[in-house]
């Protein structure tokens, strides 16, 4: 009997040593898996170094005459001489077309002397009036002839200058649609003329950007020819166009050597305003769950947050941002790799992103 109660104490002995001896294996275990647990993602970081720059509003247009005019007859007759040839520059009063005098000559002789028959009455009846031997009311009369003759020379007059066509400023003769022996009706087109001492650059404005527009505000123009010109905005529409919804404006650029030439594609570059803004690699850009454009960052805990930004400009080396503090810590690789949260660990990268000063403008 006593044998087996000793039996029994032993086996017990035994299982609690067993028991004991699981769990503390147990306990080996867990930390093993925690020593094999992933390590922190490794990313690459840059400390944002702000610079304050212009805000750049940027409009695609075309260079537009200062002045364009279809200059018409203003009288009629047939072409006696072409003056200029088209193509040609020429200075304000210069004659570009003779027409043919015609009958106006004649007509001329005729009024001239129909004014000089009325201003002799007009002075005798003047005379007998004053004598008393006619009454006010004839020679009003005699006045009234004189005026109405007075009238019908300079009508002849004026028709007869109208005959020599001249450039009512100096222009350009883009060109002259009409030939000698050609007869002109009043109306018709003569010549079409543009003022190239200053060009027009037009474009649409958004509804968005026009808040940020005034007269006067300087612009540069970058033609597609490669020039780049400086100029002053001078026009913005009060009134949308009704199709798309903006705004026309127009800058005035100088053009002192006549190169350039109308229709030319140009890219409008407007600063709108001053702002601090950093310079990240195209690498760094990421998009937010609603689809902001931003970048990601760490936080002092080495967490992973995500900033929306500004794009200010754009250029094959990166992008001027603003929206990033001072000091903020961006990832510059890795940032696909890490979520919202996620603890990292950090190098430094080991070159600057940030442009020369020539590439920043």
């Amino acid at each position: 009997m006593k044998q087996s109660w000793l039996a029994a104490g032993v086996l017990v002995i035994v299982l609690s040593v067993w028991m004991a001896t699981g769990l503390l294996k147990s306990d080996d275990s867990s930390a093993s898996d925690e020593d094999k647990s992933d390590p922190l993602m490794m990313v690459e970081v840059e400390t944002v170094r702000l610079q304050e720059m212009d805000r750049n509003l940027s409009l695609q247009g075309e260079l537009a005459p200062a002045r364009y005019l279809l200059l018409k007859a203003e009288t009629s007759g047939k072409v006696e001489q072409l003056l200029v040839d088209k193509g040609a520059q020429v200075d304000a009063g210069d004659a570009l077309v003779q027409l043919d005098m015609g009958s106006r000559l004649n007509q001329l002789a005729e009024a001239s002397a129909r004014v000089k028959s009325a201003r002799s009455e007009q002075e005798a009846a003047e005379a007998l009036r004053r004598q008393r031997l006619q009454s006010k009311v004839q020679s009003e009369q005699a006045e009234a002839v004189l005026e109405s003759a007075l009238a019908q020379l300079r009508t002849i007059e004026l028709d007869i200058n109208r005959t020599t066509i001249a450039a009512p400023f100096a222009a350009l003769v883009n060109d002259l649609p009409v030939e000698q022996g050609e007869l002109i009706e009043r109306g018709d087109v003569i010549a079409e003329l543009l003022d190239t001492s200053a060009f027009d650059v037009t474009a649409q404005a958004a509804q968005q950007a026009i808040s940020e527009l005034r007269i006067g505000q300087r612009v540069s123009v970058e033609l597609i020819t490669g020039e780049s010109l400086p100029g002053e905005l001078t026009y913005v529409s009060s009134i949308a166009d009704p199709q798309t919804r903006s705004f026309r404006i127009e800058a005035r650029v100088d053009n002192p050597n006549a190169a350039l030439a109308a229709g030319i594609s140009a890219t409008l570059t407007i600063p709108v305003e001053q702002v601090e803004a950093a310079f990240i690699t195209p690498s760094a850009l990421s998009l937010g769950d609603d689809g902001q454009l931003g970048i990601k960052a760490v936080d002092s805990d080495n967490r992973v947050f995500f900033l929306p930004i500004e794009l200010v400009s754009t250029s094959i080396e990166g992008a001027w941002v603003s929206g990033i503090p001072e000091q903020t810590r961006i990832i510059t690789l890795g940032q696909g790799f890490v979520a919202l949260g996620e603890e990292v660990q950090t190098r430094v990268a080991q070159a600057d992103a940030q442009p020369s000063d020539s590439e920043q403008n």
